[in-house]
Parts: structure tokens; sequence; C-alpha cells
């Protein structure tokens, strides 16, 4: 993977990243994998959870010259075989599954909007070098988009991963030098150095990506009650003020 556009939650302008990038015809950003990171993930956990619990096991049988006679029911291969073999086996998933179409393009990559620290730090063990393009918006109007296109469900739940993901967003893309925050509300007014960074990221005109803002797909926001809004503005109110969407 060359290039991945990681969004804090949904309805924060992944799409519109997406079109701006695969205007330039050699790149192929596919769509979201429904959180397919996230099953990686729990297939990661159990087999460390199985590791670090049964290792008495593993220790015995082969300390014992691989004696038979010894309980050996969960013995499983060291942590080290396991970040090998849970890396490669998903490299090798990315590799086949994105080989559509693969030929004509030099940038491949995908979006998605369900992944926070623990997916992403998976991702950057597979690919350390690839660019990591990562999308916040302001949390009241994602829950007001969310709301407007079927998606909005416990709001509590909402805020919590809209915390999590922006303050991390921010973190990593101070830390890790291919990593780029764009804020949904610089795109679209068209900012300039938000414009010049993915021009230089993208290897994209100007001219390319603002052809794309000006032709807006799917637009959809629903008014919400001033209680929820004062609610997830009260909630996110610590990380809103990093990203200067309020006053310190």
């Amino acid at each position: 993977m060359d290039l991945i556009i990681l969004s804090a939650t949904h309805r924060s302008g992944s799409t519109l990243l997406q079109r701006i990038f695969n205007a330039r015809k050699e790149t192929l950003i596919w769509g979201e994998q429904n959180g397919l990171l996230n099953h990686y993930q729990h297939l990661y956990k159990n087999l460390v959870f199985y590791t670090n619990t049964h290792q008495g096991q593993r220790e015995k049988f082969f300390n014992r010259g691989e004696d038979p006679n010894v309980w050996i029911a969960c013995m499983t291969p060291e942590k080290t075989y396991i970040d090998y073999a849970v890396t490669e086996s998903l490299k090798v998933l990315f590799d086949h599954l994105y080989e559509q179409n693969r030929e004509g393009h030099d940038i491949i990559g995908f979006k998605e909007v369900r992944y926070g620290e623990e997916e992403i730090n998976l991702l950057r063990k597979c690919y350390p070098e690839a660019k990591l393009v990562l999308l916040v918006r302001t949390p009241v109007d994602v829950w007001k988009s969310m709301n407007g296109t079927g998606l909005a469900g416990n709001v509590h739940h909402f805020i919590n991963k809209w915390n999590k993901h922006a303050a991390y967003y921010l973190k990593l893309a101070n830390s890790d030098p291919n990593a780029y925050l764009v804020k949904y509300e610089d795109l679209v007014n068209q900012k300039q150095e938000t414009l010049e960074m993915i021009s230089e990221v993208g290897f994209l005109s100007i001219d390319d990506i603002q052809s794309v803002i000006s032709k807006k797909i799917s637009t959809t926001s629903k008014s919400i009650n001033e209680q929820t809004a004062r609610l997830i503005t009260n909630k996110c109110a610590q990380v809103m003020r990093q990203y200067g969407y309020l006053r310190m």
C-alpha cells in the first residue's frame, strides 16, 4: 500500500479525499473495508493471549527435548512469530485483494473510517513507508451528517470514538513523518496550505483538487437538537481545542 486515507469517523469527507487522489489517473484508492483490520487485531490479541498464558507449556516441551508426555494442549509459538505471521498474512491479503486494475497505477491504497491506534499500528508494521492521510471533522457537524444518513447511533459511543481517534491522529501527525493531518473544514474551504499539502502528497495540481471539490456528491446533513449539540461540544471540548475548533 502506498497511500491510505484514514478518517476519525464516518461522514468526515473521506470519499471526497478519495475522489481527489483518484483525479490522478495513475492513482487508485479503493473504498472502505468494513473494518477488516478490526478482525485482524482481534486475531492477533487472541494469539498473543495464548502465547503468554501458556508459555510454560511451550518451554517445558522444548526444554525436555520435545517430550510427548507433558501437557501441550495450548502450546503456541512465541510472540515474534505471531507478529510476523499476522503482518505477512495481511500484506498477502492486500496484495491479492487490490490486484484488480493494478496495471497502469503507481499509487495503490484505500480509505477507511473505522481505524484507531491499534489498527493503524498494525498498518504501520506492514507498510512503514506508506503515506497516511488522517482526516478529522468537527464532531457536531459529523453527528449532523450521520443523522442525515441514518448512521447516527449511540451519541455517547460516537463521542468516545471521536475523542479517541481525533486525539491519536493529532499525536500521530506530530510524530510520523509520513502521516498528514487534514481538517475537513480546511479542505472544503480550500485553505491554501491544505491544498498544497494534498498536491504534494498525491502528485496533483491545485486545479485538479479544486475541480473535484467543486462537484458535490451525496451531501447530507440533518439538524440536531441543541441539547445534543451541547453534549457533544462539552464532551469533546478538550480535543476540539487542540484542533482549533474551540478557543483555548
